[in-house]
């Protein structure tokens, strides 16, 4: 009896480190087979409420960003060490911090920056690999992060900000609903990495349009119906719009942007090449 026992717990074992190396929600985010422990630790912790129970440190530099076409952004407009003292001195949960949701990304996306976890997690690929998003302090090539959303603009949605941080979009017409998620502080809400990407889900999504949810099939990490040019889209959504075919699967990677930017609000139905 004892001998089944210990089989059975080895199976158990087996098949749970099994699930771990192929976990479909975590994918890459499943670094050195660690599984939650990739990003997180319950006896080492950032200082702050809600800190998230990172494994790892932060960046302490200050990062060049996107020069929006407002004026936001710019050299040295992410000051990721500031980070630290809000930690520190939060007395809410870090949805009312929005940069925390830029610069924990980078703590492992730019190990050339920072010498944080990605460089102590064995079989880590962002530390030499196109992974390595932050390349040394700059992110002027990419989306505007840690920059307000521009709600008095025509050309995108209107959103609200709650008391808690919270942000929601006011319009539920869109086709494609709105995937995204804004960070709120004040009045302001913000964007940041985490509003296209999701770290714990890297192949599915779920979709609010009104009291409407739709489950959809992503990829990257990202929040809505975004896919890889090379992958076969056929059945793969299951949302409102433009059928989810070889021929039309692009569409949803226009509207899964467009989910934000406005125009043209009743969806976009074209060929994107």
């Amino acid at each position: 009896m004892r001998k089944a026992i210990v089989i059975m717990f080895a199976v158990m074992v087996m098949a749970a480190a099994a699930m771990a190396q192929t976990d479909p929600m975590l994918g890459s985010h499943n670094v050195g087979q660690e599984g939650c422990g990739s990003c997180h630790a319950p006896h080492n912790v950032l200082p702050g409420k809600g800190a998230y129970l990172w494994a790892g440190s932060i960046p302490a530099g200050t990062y060049n960003t996107y020069l929006t076409s407002t004026g936001q952004g710019g050299n040295g407009a992410l000051n990721a060490g500031a980070m630290t003292a809000g930690l520190t001195n939060a007395t809410q949960a870090l949805v009312n911090l929005p940069m925390t949701h830029t610069v924990l990304c980078l703590s492992c996306h730019d190990t050339a920056f920072n010498t944080g976890m990605a460089a102590s997690i064995p079989g880590s690929t962002t530390k030499t690999s196109n992974f390595n998003i932050g390349t040394g302090g700059d992110l002027s090539g990419d989306h505007p992060v840690d920059v307000k959303y521009p709600q008095a603009d025509p050309m995108y949605f209107g959103v609200t900000v709650g008391s808690d941080g919270r942000v929601s979009f006011t319009d539920a017409s869109f086709a494609y609903g709105h995937p995204a998620r804004l960070f709120g502080s004040g009045s302001d809400a913000y964007i940041e990495c985490s509003s296209c990407h999701n770290p714990h889900a890297q192949t599915a999504a779920v979709v609010s349009k009104g009291a409407t949810k739709y489950a959809v099939a992503t990829t990257h990490f990202l929040r809505g119906q975004y896919r890889a040019n090379n992958e076969t889209a056929t059945g793969a959504a299951a949302m409102p719009g433009p059928a989810a075919t070889t021929a039309t699967y692009r569409v949803d990677n226009a509207n899964f942007c467009m989910s934000c930017h406005a125009f043209p609000s009743s969806g976009f139905t074209g060929t994107v090449h």
